[in-house]
């Protein structure tokens, strides 16, 4: 064998670059070609030409540890595609300022309403066995309540196994206030039983959750509360309540969930109720006033047991509930419905409205519909004019996918772009939104999982659902047709541009509509005669004073302040009613009840609200044996006690298993809307107890005499009651607040009616142009055969207005069946004015008019020898 040796350093190269699965291979290959290489060469020829051998192989494809090569290779592939994609959006710098506004603003909306919605859904998400977690409520054909009889969750507690825990629990009277240094403050208060920790999962911070609420006397407070009165340490220390009831603090929770619909400060132990009112577990029928959980055993059937539970009343007081002609059920609610449910309220914290989050869910899809469909308009109206770039690319060897994947990059890098400027919007916004809804959002609010990945999800879907077809059509053009121009109706998209221009006119015009509907029923509501006068009564909330005779001192003060007209004593003002649900009966105790709203009142408070009196009198001082058992009713309450006229029910009595109402009839009222125009009258009960009974005093003033009035009630209130601190509002301003559903509905309305109008106006203007060029040969022929300026508008915009009616025609018959569905919510309400489908016809058919316009105009206004020209 030749003695020579092989290059050391070549071979060192080969070992270092060379990927092992080659490497032996290649290193014998090369090894025979050197020793081959003796025979005929040189020593030094032989090895020199090994070490040009080893240089030729450094290929891609036989390196080792380089797969980053490929990736380099995949992004400068990408950065290329970006590239083209951002040229072609400078390039139709039109199309794309319409599309990121377009975007822009539907981000931002559907972000802000993801924040939202996704707020609302999450709320009770943290409880471990929310699956299993139900409120109990009571049923009956009139609607029914969240609160249960006394026994009913006794019952379910001992005859049914599939039960594992059943919570009692009910709100604390306001008299409840903390006595801290001298002073009383008001927190959020109710009574709960000991099963209130094992049912639901707040942890406790110090304390034992078994025992917790076990003993009289016994009090959880949050980890708030703790840092405000005990600096930290508040287990086993006493606290004071109602100025002297002493409890001990056996819990201390943790800050609560602000996505709970329970929301308390302090849980005294149910076992203290007894002490305060009367309560009895297996009797009480009549008394509605707990609210139930349960936590079913797992593996339970939910629907059997709600089969099993229903007649709970039926079984246990059938007889006497048919002779009180009454029908009540036990009903199962899962906790995810507690907070969303629109039926019944929540006492124990806020509740929300499932047809709210729908209602803005589903428009604010609408407006990312709609910018979707702006941009499928566009990209389809220029194929045209991408035509020969495709044709070209087909030509040169591009398969179909890389040309989707190019037209999917640009969308994807528009809506990118459309994003970063949503969010900004959003950023701007906020504060407005916040105010909107209630809400007290800040920007940390979209840093969580579910906001992030919803709104990739959103990115996506956008990006797909506005770039995917256009890609498709555009990618599908024959090179020869391409390259030629000559394109059929199909790739140009015409009909379905046709067909998406109406649809976005008839979401704009039902959202318009809908708009006007909702503004004229809350214009209505606020312009009617409500039957009582609200203006200039300022009241005053007694709820905590004790009851003693200093609380007729104080009216007595009050009335002789100067501009103070009447004063009165009550526990019932319109929007904050008295005790609803009182059971009554015309005569005797049988029959079917009237359900009615028991009001103590005194002799000043039909004067004081501006009620009128329609028969028999009011109450006077001089006639004492009616103050004792004289009624004042309103004219429902006649109707619903079958004494068919007012003049009918004077000297009639009413009777009431509760003694609330009782009496006889010495004064009928005329009906008055207490609770606003959704709400059916009660029949009301007017009982003069305002003394026992009251918690507010209103006081009707003279309004120039307002702040020396606010002056003499501050220093009249500190001589009385100057240790009870003083809370005072407006009686109008407070009532306004029965309309803030509505005035929150119709500021949502306006705002997305604006917008989506807006996004329709801007993609039907980036369309015409569009239009209006590819005809601009057609308008130089007619202007050179005589056609005048207008002609040639009216000819270039006519299409567009035709679909502009169309889109409307197709809304009013829709928005004319759910706006009447809609305002049967209402107790009393407006009806549909025809006006406002003329209105809005004529609105978006000038909009859309003016719109078109501006580019048709400045077409037809072309030199008809450069529109010749023009190609």
């Amino acid at each position: 064998m030749n003695s020579a040796q092989l290059p050391k350093w070549s071979r060192r190269l080969l070992r270092l670059f060379i990927h092992g699965e080659y490497l032996e291979e290649i290193e014998g290959d090369l090894e025979e070609v050197f020793y081959d290489d003796l025979e005929v060469y040189s020593v030094k020829e032989a090895r020199r030409k090994y070490s040009f051998g080893v240089l030729k192989l450094f290929r891609v494809s036989l390196l080792k540890n380089l797969k980053w090569i490929y990736k380099l290779g995949l992004i400068i592939s990408i950065m290329r595609t970006l590239k083209i994609a951002f040229r072609n959006l400078i390039k139709f710098k039109t199309h794309s300022a319409i599309n990121l506004v377009g975007l822009s603003l539907g981000l931002a909306i559907g972000g802000l309403i993801l924040l939202y919605v996704t707020d609302e859904l999450s709320f009770d998400d943290f409880h471990t066995n929310g699956d299993r977690i139900y409120k109990v409520v009571t049923t009956s054909p009139e609607g029914g309540m969240e609160t249960n009889a006394h026994p009913i969750g006794y019952q379910l507690r001992t005859k049914y196994p599939e039960v594992e825990s059943v919570l009692y629990t009910r709100w604390a009277s306001p008299s409840f206030k903390i006595n801290y240094e001298g002073k009383r403050y008001d927190h959020k208060v109710y009574y709960a039983s000991e099963e209130f920790f094992h049912i639901f999962s707040f942890p406790l911070k110090s304390g034992d959750p078994k025992t917790a609420l076990k003993d009289p006397y016994s009090i959880v407070i949050t980890e708030a509360l703790e840092e405000t009165y005990f600096d930290g340490s508040a287990l086993g220390q006493a606290i004071t309540l109602r100025d002297s009831v002493n409890f001990t603090v056996t819990g201390v929770v943790e800050d609560l969930p602000k996505n709970s619909h329970i929301q308390f400060e302090m849980l005294m132990s149910f076992s203290t109720f007894p002490d305060f009112r009367w309560f009895s577990y297996t009797d009480g029928w009549g008394n509605f006033d707990v609210r139930n959980y349960i936590l079913l055993k797992e593996g339970e059937d939910s629907e059997e047991f709600q089969a099993k539970i229903s007649n709970i009343y039926d079984e246990n007081v059938g007889d006497w509930l048919d002779e009180m002609g009454m029908k009540f059920t036990t009903t199962l609610m899962p906790l995810k419905e507690v907070y969303l449910g629109d039926v019944f309220w929540n006492g124990f914290g806020p509740n929300s409205s499932g047809k709210r989050v729908k209602t803005v869910t589903i428009i604010a899809a609408f407006l990312l519909i709609l910018a979707c469909i702006n941009y499928i308009n566009l990209s389809t109206a220029r194929s045209a004019y991408r035509a020969k770039e495709v044709g070209m690319k087909k030509v040169v060897g591009s398969s179909r996918g890389s040309i989707i994947a190019q037209f999917m990059t640009e969308s994807f890098l528009l809506t990118m772009i459309s994003l970063i400027f949503g969010m900004l919007l959003i950023m701007i916004t906020l504060p407005f939104f916040n105010d909107l809804m209630s809400k007290s959002y800040t920007l940390s609010s979209f840093l969580t999982p579910s906001f992030t990945s919803g709104i990739l999800v959103l990115v996506f879907a956008i990006t797909f659902l506005s770039g995917y077809y256009p890609a498709l059509v555009i990618s599908g053009l024959r090179p020869l047709n391409a390259l030629s121009g000559k394109l059929d109706k199909a790739y140009q998209g015409l009909n379905l541009r046709k067909t998406l221009i109406t649809f976005q006119f008839f979401i704009s015009s039902g959202l318009v509509l809908s708009t006007l509907l909702v503004i004229n029923q809350l214009a209505y509501m606020q312009t009617q005669d409500l039957g009582f006068d609200k203006e200039q009564v300022l009241v005053i909330n007694a709820t905590d004073l004790p009851k003693s005779t200093t609380r007729k001192v104080l009216k007595n003060e009050l009335e002789a302040l100067v501009g103070v007209h009447k004063v009165t004593h009550t526990n019932a003002l319109p929007g904050r009613p008295g005790w609803q649900g009182q059971w009554a009966y015309p005569g005797k105790q049988e029959g079917e009840q009237v359900d009615t709203e028991y009001m103590a009142i005194d002799e000043n408070y039909i004067e004081a609200l501006g009620l009128k009196i329609v028969a028999g009198r009011n109450f006077e001082t001089s006639r004492p044996s009616e103050l004792k058992d004289g009624l004042i009713i309103n004219e429902s309450c006649v109707i619903a006690m079958g004494w068919e006229n007012s003049e009918n029910a004077i000297g009639k009595r009413i009777v009431s298993p509760s003694g609330t109402p009782e009496g006889n009839v010495i004064g009928v009222v005329k009906d008055y809307h207490g609770l606003g125009l959704q709400e059916q009258i009660w029949p009301k009960a007017m009982d003069y107890t305002g003394d026992t009974y009251g918690r507010y005093y209103a006081v009707k003033y003279d309004a120039k005499q307002t702040y020396d009035l606010i002056k003499g009630i501050e220093k009249t209130w500190s001589s009385t009651f100057g240790d009870y601190s003083l809370e005072y509002f407006f009686l109008d301003e407070d009532f306004d607040r029965q309309y803030r559903e509505e005035n929150q509905l119709a500021q949502v309305l306006s705002i997305f009616a604006i917008i989506i109008i807006i996004v329709s106006a801007i993609g039907l203007f980036g369309l015409i142009s569009f239009v209006a060029l590819s005809r601009t040969k057609e308008v130089g022929i007619r202007k050179t055969l005589g056609a005048s300026i207008g002609q040639i508008v009216f000819i270039l915009s006519k299409e567009f207005v035709l679909l502009v009616i169309l889109g409307n025609f197709m809304a009013v018959p829709l928005t004319w069946y759910f706006g009447n569905q809609w305002l049967n919510d209402f107790a009393y309400h407006t009806r549909i004015d025809p006006t406002i489908f003329i209105i809005t016809i004529a609105a978006t058919v000038v909009i859309a008019f003016l719109t078109v316009s501006i580019q048709t105009m400045k077409t037809a206004r072309m030199n008809p020898v450069k529109a010749l020209r023009y190609e």
